[in-house]
């Protein structure tokens, strides 16, 4: 056995030895020969060079996809139609494409000189499109729920445009990545062929004023990269802004903005308008159809809606428009699936009382911000009456 081992060992050494002379050999032929080397190097060097390219283009590729027909994480819903959804709902897709343009007020209740002039402003968006010319920006402010939301989507409807809803809000949590995100939004708006209507709610969230204590360093460069894309007029985006406290805005934003529109709390006309409105949608018309468990007692319709609409001052139209709601869903709740009018009486004085409640918060944290070291709690806050319906003001 040992002599078989030593006879495996000469043999492993010489194999060794005879591979190395032979690639000793080889080597020493191919560094003599520098067309060999010549040729070697130049295709290593296209081969990393191939695949450099091949890196780099499919990341162009992917971002140029993505541009085109990704939707960017900040915007939260938008017209605009993707491949995916395209191949998903195609009923849906050819109607959304062959769709003509609607009036942009329609389902709006406001103000008749306020419709008035957000009517000019839909003709003149309109007109801007057909002429490919520059839009202008606006400002949209007031309190939540008076319709800023759904009289931009109308307005980019009547127009022609596509539309893109993003919040002020989903911009702060993002940090760094806060200016990349803006960016894209722009860049995706850019390649949109029937041009953009670009809707961002509670914009002061991240254009509030770059002098703020509270604004932190990755807002301000976000802040920053709104404004450089913003700069000029565009005929590819209509930038409108909506905000309950625009006073917040950094002067430069304040710049941008070509018209500012103010949407305030409807009045006793709008309020009626619109408790006629709901009460037919959400009751007479589920009642009228029969095929719902929702019946309505016999009262008088029209003067109660009239009686709503004088107890209901300083609800906005989205509370307005959620009392329709409430009545339903108590139809569906009683025994027999009878509406009378004092269900719907009680559902109005609870959203009476609930608003009354929000403001009295609000005005206690306006309060605590106005005040050096925060609220007392031992101090009542104080409600401005002209805010709250007439009876409650009287008793306060």
């Amino acid at each position: 056995p040992t002599t078989r081992r030593l006879e495996n060992r000469a043999t492993v050494l010489e194999s060794i030895k005879t591979a190395g002379a032979v690639f000793g050999e080889g080597f020493r032929a191919f560094i003599t020969d520098w067309d060999k080397v010549s040729a070697t190097a130049a295709g290593v060097t296209l081969l990393a060079l191939g695949v450099y390219s091949a890196k780099l283009g499919t990341g162009i590729a992917a971002r140029y996809v993505e541009m085109r027909l990704g939707k960017p994480s900040l915007v939260r819903d938008t017209s605009r139609l993707t491949v995916m959804e395209a191949i998903k709902h195609p009923i849906r897709t050819a109607r959304q494409l062959t769709s003509k343009p609607t009036d942009a007020l329609k389902g709006v209740v406001l103000d008749p000189k306020l419709e008035e002039r957000l009517r000019d402003i839909a003709i003149a968006t309109r007109n801007t499109k057909k002429n490919k010319g520059m839009y202008r920006n606006i400002l949209m402010y007031g309190p939540p729920g008076t319709g800023k939301t759904l009289f931009a989507k109308r307005l980019a409807q009547h127009s022609g445009m596509e539309y893109a809803l993003m919040s002020g809000g989903d911009v702060a949590p993002m940090g760094r990545e806060g200016v990349s995100a803006v960016h894209k939004v722009f860049d995706w708006s850019q390649t949109s062929r029937r041009g953009v209507l670009l809707f961002v709610d509670e914009a002061d969230a991240f254009l509030r004023k770059r002098s703020s204590e509270m604004i932190s360093e990755d807002l301000r460069a976000t802040l920053n990269a709104f404004l450089y894309r913003t700069g000029e007029q565009s005929n590819k985006f209509m930038l409108v802004l909506a905000s309950n406290t625009p006073e917040q805005f950094d002067w430069a934003v304040s710049d941008r903005v070509d018209e500012m529109v103010e949407f305030r709390l409807p009045g006793l006309e709008e309020r009626e308008r619109m408790v006629r409105l709901y009460f037919d949608k959400f009751v007479l018309q589920p009642a009228s159809e029969g095929k719902r468990r929702l019946k309505v007692a016999q009262f008088d319709y029209s003067k109660l809606c009239s009686e709503i609409a004088r107890i209901t001052e300083g609800l906005s139209g989205r509370e307005i428009a959620k009392l329709g709601v409430t009545w339903q869903a108590a139809a569906y709740a009683s025994d027999d699936g009878v509406l009378t009018e004092t269900m719907i009486m009680d559902r109005v004085h609870d959203a009476v009382k609930q608003n009354r409640q929000k403001v009295a918060w609000q005005t206690e944290e306006e309060h605590r911000k106005r005040t050096p070291g925060g609220f007392s709690s031992s101090t009542t806050p104080y409600t401005s009456p002209s805010a709250l319906p007439p009876s409650f003001a009287a008793s306060s």
